[in-house]
């Protein structure tokens, strides 16, 4: 595997999720995966085995980071969580990198500093063009999404979201 050379800066959500499908492995293909000692805490509390898998490293900060006033506000308005918003001081430490989050408020803030920012989904179709994952298993995953995973996408999004990976991919 050619790792890309971008690194990531990871909320609890992608985390977790990626894990419940077995696809943490699609982190591997990052530079370096960081998570602050909240998002740490949160991803031990829901799935502790995400952080144990073999030949996946995170750089894990152990010491509490604070954020500053503009994005503390940011954050306020946003109503976000203390690991999201730990992780969101992290990415102005490391602008550029990839903010992963599933968190729409998350995004939404993330978008309007200007970072870079995808979820699960982006991923697991990412790794068809990486040639990680086949078009097809990655849409029997997507399927699964209901099923297997807590993460929350509306029905008709995720419907959306399959066709135009057909479609993208021939199938």
């Amino acid at each position: 595997m050619i790792k890309s050379t971008t690194k990531v800066v990871c909320d609890a959500g992608p985390v977790i999720h990626l894990d419940e499908f077995n696809c943490l492995d699609l982190l591997a293909d990052f530079q370096e995966i960081i998570l602050s000692s909240r998002v740490c805490e949160e991803i031990k509390w829901h799935r502790p085995s995400a952080l144990k898998r073999q030949g996946l490293s995170f750089t894990t900060l152990t010491q509490r980071i604070s954020p500053n006033e503009p994005l503390l506000t940011i954050c306020r308005i946003f109503a976000l969580d203390a690991g999201e918003t730990e992780a969101l001081t992290l990415m102005q430490q490391n602008p550029q990198a990839m903010f992963l989050t599933d968190d729409a408020s998350a995004r939404l803030a993330a978008d309007q500093m200007g970072f870079r920012v995808h979820g699960t989904i982006g991923i697991l179709i990412r790794s068809i063009r990486r040639g990680h994952r086949s078009p097809e298993e990655t849409v029997r995953i997507l399927s699964e999404i209901p099923l297997k995973s807590t993460l929350h996408i509306k029905p008709a999004l995720l419907k959306e979201i399959i066709i135009k990976v057909k479609t993208e991919f021939n199938l």
